[in-house]
């Protein structure tokens, strides 16, 4: 990713500088003393205690109050790190922009309008124009370091139950660097749960320069990274929104290719909802740009201004055939458009025979075909018709993937398991392996937790997980049944897992297209645990 790194704050300075010179010229005759203006101080240069840094950041930290349509306020902190502006988080715009932007001052319960000069939610940052002569003080983004791990920092903010009341402060412990491969950046985490803080949240150091502010991820997105984004929105970028919730895929043969941003999500009314993009396209250009990655279309967004007019090319999968479509889109602004048909293009996706494998743990050729062995996670073994495995650490976790199984699209795994109290199992399809090592695969698991069963289903892309159905009781389900049988079944986009002859989770995805089968094991804090599968079988359509 390639931002700017020219500075045009210094250039600002002077000529704020330069109009306060010239209306005293032009004021009353007599000479009078100007307000001074506020400037940013430099951090400390040695360790400060955590209230002398709570005393530096308190007059540049502010509440953000955007009120979104509908008449829902959105409560964020916002720090001042120039003369008249305020860098913050990007607001929820699924409903659209907000309608009126605020902020207010520490020790102070007036409100104070702001304006909006830049917001990217691709970078999750906001820029905010305020009238320089409210400024109680600046704070200092930390650009020139890189924090270590486990150093002791600060997060310091508002409280997302009382953002009407005074700032707090959470001590934290940094907890890494974490790459977020979908934006192509690295964000922070530390070591302490703040859903109690509202997003735009602080994180500093011993001397008193802001880190990252706190997204609403739940990680900090780096002050250097933010500072460099803020450079270019306090152009007056305006709103660099399209309305779209997109991500990379693993599935050429939907797509014909295996590139591009699969559109998982489009704003009603927004600007991509009015072009007439719809879910489960595939945006691939973006003018002359070729989209592979999430970062480019950040990168391409920041490089135009609110009502700027873009042309995307999108693919839309059909039954036998792919459309390739243009339509034309406006940044920040919804314009009815209407997609037109560039082309067409045959499927790539070929038939095959079907395929049946199946494990009984019977025979002792099947010892070759499933990982067996001991680690320092556990023990895995074929004996007595099961395949058994032992998980003794804690919060452990494994896939296994029978070895003669070949790459399938379309598949179904079935296993019949014996699951102990506070354990998970669960199954796997379309499980494959990046270049890089990251893993990606549907799985859906049953846990027995204090004599209860629940369920839940998940995809990992690129080593990134998300829940796709959250935990919940298996209703229907005794929860003393055991063993159990389990089958999860992939079929095109859409994905069914089943528990003991009941559905439990019928779901559509189009992220993932070919892969593995393979069964899954997890353990809590209770160790060891046992899991034994019996009778697995896996029909598939070959790659």
């Amino acid at each position: 990713m390639s931002h700017r790194t020219d500075r045009p704050h210094s250039r600002l300075w002077l000529l704020l500088m330069l109009a306060l010179a010239l209306s005293a010229c032009r004021g009353l005759p007599r000479l009078e003393r100007a307000t001074p203006t506020a400037t940013v101080p430099a951090p400390s240069e040695t360790a400060l205690t955590w209230s002398e840094v709570e005393a530096r950041l308190r007059p540049a930290t502010v509440l953000v109050e955007f009120t979104l349509p509908g008449g829902t306020t959105y409560s964020a902190t916002g720090v001042a790190y120039l003369p008249g502006r305020v860098l913050t988080v990007a607001p929820p715009l699924d409903d659209g922009p907000p309608e009126r932007i605020a902020i207010r001052l520490p020790d102070e319960q007036a409100s104070h309008p702001a304006d909006l000069l830049g917001s990217s939610p691709c970078d999750g940052v906001t820029v905010l124009a305020v009238d320089p002569s409210l400024a109680r003080g600046l704070a200092p983004l930390g650009t020139d370091r890189t924090p270590d791990i486990g150093e002791d920092v600060l997060v310091y903010g508002y409280a997302a139950a009382n953002p009407d009341g005074p700032a707090v402060s959470v001590p934290a412990a940094l907890a890494g660097t974490l790459p977020d491969r979908l934006r192509g950046i690295d964000q922070l985490g530390v070591n302490v749960d703040l859903s109690g803080l509202t997003a735009g949240s602080l994180l500093t150091d011993r001397y008193g320069a802001v880190l990252g502010l706190f997204l609403p991820n739940g990680l900090f997105v780096s002050a250097g990274q933010a500072r460099e984004v803020a450079t270019t929105l306090a152009e007056g970028r305006g709103l660099l929104w399209l309305g779209l919730g997109l991500s990379p895929h693993r599935n050429p043969e939907r797509y014909g290719t295996e590139r591009g941003l699969v559109v998982l999500q489009v704003s009603p009314g927004g600007p991509a909802a009015q072009a007439g993009i719809e879910p489960g396209m595939l945006l691939a250009r973006i003018d002359d740009v070729e989209i592979e990655r999430f970062a480019q279309v950040c990168q391409v967004l920041r490089q135009h201004r609110q009502g700027d007019e873009l042309r995307l090319e999108l693919r839309q999968p059909l039954t036998a055939d792919i459309r390739v479509l243009e339509t034309r889109i406006r940044v920040g602004e919804p314009a009815p458009a209407t997609p037109s048909e560039l082309r067409r293009e045959p499927s790539p996706r070929p038939a095959r025979p079907a395929l049946q494998y199946t494990w009984t743990f019977d025979r002792p050729e099947e010892a070759r075909d499933w990982p067996t062995g001991s680690s320092q996670l556990g023990t895995g073994e074929i004996r007595d018709g099961y395949y058994t495995i032992t998980l003794t650490q804690p919060n452990a976790f494994g896939i296994f993937e029978p070895l003669t199984l070949p790459l399938g699209i379309d598949q179904r795994i079935a296993a019949t398991v014996s699951l102990p109290d506070e354990a998970g199992v669960g199954l796997v399809v379309r499980s494959s392996q990046d270049t890089d090592g990251a893993r990606n695969f549907y799985l859906c698991a049953v846990v027995r937790t204090s004599g209860q069963l629940v369920a839940t289903c998940s995809i990992a892309l690129a080593g990134e997980p998300a829940v796709l159905h959250p935990v919940r009781p298996l209703a229907g389900v005794d929860p003393a049944s055991d063993p159990l049988r389990l089958e999860l079944e992939a079929r095109g986009t859409a994905l069914v897992f089943r528990v003991a002859g009941q559905t439990v989770t019928q779901l559509d995805d189009p992220l993932l297209g070919h892969g593995r089968a393979g069964l899954w094991v997890e353990s809590f804090q209770t160790v060891p645990v046992t899991l034994r599968f019996d009778e697995v079988q896996v029909d598939l359509v070959p790659r």
